[in-house]
């Protein structure tokens, strides 16, 4: 079990890379450290071939976006594969053969998977470098990704506050099991609730697809009709704001990430609260590590931006754009 050492809550009132003085490195343990933000220079143009669990879910989109921005800003060559969903290892085995035939430099790796058996063996001497979903390889050279215990802590700890000591029957959609951090965030929720009058009803876990989720949401307000509060991924938010509970009353929801809707939800007061893993600033974070590693320069082993805890009063378009890929934006594939 993982243990959370340092918890970080941070709001900014600007969040532009400019007014943001430090990054934030963690180990295994959980421990947060703060690293001085610097950039890079490539050498050369670095070919990097970046593997997504799904574009499906707009949370990939904007870290594509971040990529595809700095690999402009950076004079590198950038194609992505998605796996059309989580728990998607042949396929993602079968998609760093493509990134090898292409002539990679490196693998930027987001994992459909918790763990990546021979992942040694699958990239030979490619560096690799995780990205969001940690499988936590001895192959891997570097990590761009928060902690997802804290993205499951942060909604806990916001509700346990804003419940102000009343009983809360919360209803949990974490995503797929046994991927994309899901049991991480549901541990992280039930350490930030222990002890208050907010109560897990139910956990249901499936993939990050819409119709899943809905289905999933359905099913469990049939069995549980009495919960007040749905707390899951974006794309279980998105669900939860068109249902309602009891005699038709609209369902409390929080996200334990951003995504374009989760944002709309929030600023039409539909979802009372979302964390964020500034996905775009985490795009552009992956690129410059592997030019790090490529280029022999020193390199953080873990880094990542602050976690946002964002509300109806303070979601605005300063406190996202480091978090979500403007409006219209399409996947970039190559670039």
């Amino acid at each position: 079990m993982r243990v959370l050492v340092f918890l970080l809550i941070t709001l900014f009132p600007g969040l532009g890379h400019a007014t943001v003085p430090a990054l934030l490195r963690w180990q295994d343990s959980q421990q947060a450290v703060p690293a001085p933000q610097t950039d890079v220079t490539a050498n050369k143009i670095w070919k990097l071939c970046a593997l997504y669990p799904s574009l499906k879910d707009s949370y990939w989109l904007s870290v594509n976006y971040g990529m595809l921005e700095a690999a402009k800003k950076y004079g590198v060559s950038l194609k992505v594969l998605e796996a059309g969903g989580y728990r998607q290892l042949n396929m993602q085995k079968s998609q760093i053969t493509q990134c090898q035939q292409w002539g990679a430099d490196a693998i930027l790796l987001g994992s459909s998977t918790t763990t990546f058996p021979d992942l040694q063996t699958q990239v030979g001497s490619l560096p690799v470098i995780e990205v969001v979903n940690a499988i936590h390889d001895a192959t891997v050279k570097a990590r761009v990704g928060v902690p997802w215990f804290q993205m499951g802590y942060q909604p806990g700890r916001y509700l346990v506050k804003w419940s102000d000591g009343k009983p809360l029957k919360v209803l949990l959609l974490p995503g797929p099991d046994d991927a994309g951090g899901s049991r991480e965030m549901v541990e992280g929720f039930r350490h930030a609730i222990a002890g208050s009058q907010v109560h897990i009803v139910d956990v249901a876990l499936g993939d990050n697809d819409i119709e899943v989720q809905r289905n999933l949401l359905q099913e469990m307000l049939e069995r549980h009709p009495d919960v007040d509060v749905v707390a899951g991924t974006a794309i279980a938010a998105e669900a939860a704001m068109g249902e309602t509970r009891n005699q038709g009353t609209p369902l409390t929801v929080v996200s334990f990430y951003l995504s374009h809707q989760v944002y709309r939800g929030l600023k039409r007061e539909r979802i009372i609260m979302a964390a964020s893993d500034q996905m775009v600033w985490q795009g552009e974070l992956a690129i410059q590590q592997a030019i790090r590693v490529l280029q022999g320069q020193p390199v953080s082993e873990n880094i990542s931006p602050p976690i946002l805890v964002l509300t109806p009063k303070n979601a605005d378009s300063q406190h996202v754009k480091c978090s979500l890929s403007p409006g219209g934006f399409r996947p970039v594939y190559l670039y």
